[in-house]
């Protein structure tokens, strides 16, 4: 199999996975046995093995498959999603100060805005409540058609001395 053939079979999978309501062990079958098959000899195989993972409830196995995936290398794309997807899964797991030491090596504009949003959430986790407040402002200021310096300034003040 090439390494087209292998990405358009993992294409498919999240398709009828998306469409599918299973949860169940032989879907965990089905991706891991389209990783094992991967030519590739990067990280991207460990990557969607985490991927499903925290697609189907299984959130603790899924960190070491990022690890995985990150440390054997990634593409870019898969990368900053490996950052935003771990660091998600270590604030769920109750670990927010290490999805924000995660975090804080992803692009906060990367994915439309994901990795802020995972940031907020963390920085919620964690008692920081201001400071997620403003994340999130920040992040939604580029959107809105008006009021973008006010709201600028009303996000910096949540958490200026």
């Amino acid at each position: 199999m090439t390494i087209d053939e292998w990405e358009r079979r993992i294409a498919d999978f999240w398709t009828a996975f998306e469409a599918s309501p299973g949860d169940g062990e032989d879907i965990l079958d089905e991706l891991d046995g389209l990783a094992a098959a991967s030519p590739a000899s990067d990280g991207r195989a460990h990557f969607e093995r985490a991927c499903i993972r925290d697609s189907t409830g299984r959130t603790a196995s899924a960190v070491a498959f990022y690890e995985a995936g990150l440390a054997a290398g990634l593409d870019p794309v898969r990368h900053t999603r490996a950052h935003v997807q771990m660091a998600s899964s270590q604030r769920a797991l109750g670990h927010p100060d290490e999805a924000l030491k995660i975090l804080s090596r992803a692009d906060p504009h990367a994915l439309g805005g994901a990795p802020s949003a995972v940031r907020a959430l963390a920085l919620r986790d964690a008692g920081r409540h201001d400071e997620a407040l403003r994340v999130a402002l920040e992040a939604l200021i580029p959107h809105l058609p008006r009021y973008q310096r006010s709201m600028a300034n009303y996000a910096r003040l949540l958490t200026e001395d």
